[in-house]
């Protein structure tokens, strides 16, 4: 009877344990940064609120920010991140114990290379954040990485190039 009880509270437990979410933004792999403004946007919704646009003005809306250059993806991305939505999420109220590292890597040095931990080694880009939000900008950066020294290390969180 011991064993029956046991084996059931491990399997609740283990049920528990492997369905939460550690990821502070439901689903980071879902955001298509090099994708279209309006296919962007619904990347967006779906990476960060988890669910599909209201309808497709307001994609168009938040694509012509895009597409007049008065936003970047990246502040688009942070006004979602922003937003009293995502801000009363579940997701928003993990712990931000996660930053975003980066090395430089290849023969000749001249190309960054993105990770996210806890306790990295190499030179600290920004964080902390909670995981998906980490793992969601370490994709953005990988993806800016042109291969060359100065534009790798050289983007701000507001999507401004620095020195």
């Amino acid at each position: 009877m011991k064993t029956k009880y046991l084996f059931i509270s491990i399997l609740f437990f283990s049920m528990m344990f492997f369905s939460a979410k550690s990821y502070g933004v439901p689903y980071p792999d879902r955001i298509q940064w090099n994708a279209s403004p309006n296919t962007f946007i619904t990347s967006l919704y779906q990476g960060v609120l988890g669910r599909s646009p209201e309808n497709q003005q307001v994609v168009n809306g938040w694509a012509s920010n895009l597409n007049n250059r008065s936003l970047t993806k990246l502040q688009i991305f942070w006004k979602f991140i922003g937003s009293r939505e995502y801000q009363n999420s579940s997701w928003a109220k993990q712990r931000r114990e996660y930053t975003l590292y980066y090395k430089y890597v290849g023969s000749n040095r001249n190309s960054a290379k993105y990770y996210v931990s806890k306790n990295g080694r190499d030179y600290r880009h920004s964080g902390p954040y909670t995981f998906g939000v980490a793992m969601a900008l370490r994709k953005y950066h990988q993806l800016k990485s042109s291969g060359s020294r100065n534009n790798s290390n050289g983007i701000n969180l507001l999507g401004v190039p620095v020195r």
